[in-house]
């Protein structure tokens, strides 16, 4: 009973953290010290730091490592190189990242069975169980029957080589 996903649905439709994670370094890169500005890049620079991106008590916390997500960036909405993003930029930068929200939680709704109640999931259950259940004794009953006849089968060719001899 498995169940196609609409179009528009897929893991990479609704995997938000690497866009996320994206605006988030560019935003807290716009928020340091101009000293600290000129590292590489702040997940670069934290990994080879703390390349368990652990937080360490005498210092001060580490930025996330870098990202390993499927999903390649978007030009615009959260991609876009090493630039900076401050605050009044923040809510352009993240309209893609709505809107890819949106367009997922508009696919979920489309999927079959998505109103149903718990207390109904619940009824479907317990009926799935107890025809499992009637299955499991059925094919036992078989096992046996097949194990009977099969020594049946045996004796009876034991009885036909006896006559043989």
């Amino acid at each position: 009973m498995a169940s196609h996903l609409p179009d528009g649905l897929s893991p990479d439709a609704v995997d938000t953290l690497t866009e996320l994670t994206s605006i988030i370094i560019k935003l807290r890169a716009s928020q340091q010290p101009p000293s600290l500005t000129n590292l590489p890049h702040p997940s670069t620079a934290a990994a080879a730091s703390n390349p368990l991106g652990h937080h360490h008590p005498n210092g001060p916390p580490s930025l996330p490592g870098p990202v390993t997500g499927t999903t390649p960036l978007a030009s615009g909405g959260g991609g876009g190189g090493g630039q900076l993003l401050s605050v009044k930029e923040l809510p352009g930068a993240t309209d893609n990242l709505k809107h890819k929200l949106q367009r997922a939680r508009a696919a979920v709704k489309t999927l079959p069975d998505v109103g149903r109640t718990i207390s109904q999931q619940e009824v479907e259950i317990a009926e799935l169980e107890a025809r499992r259940r009637k299955q499991v004794e059925m094919l036992m009953g078989l096992k046996e029957e097949g194990l009977q006849f099969g020594m049946l089968e045996q004796r009876s060719k034991d009885e036909g080589e006896r006559m043989v001899e």
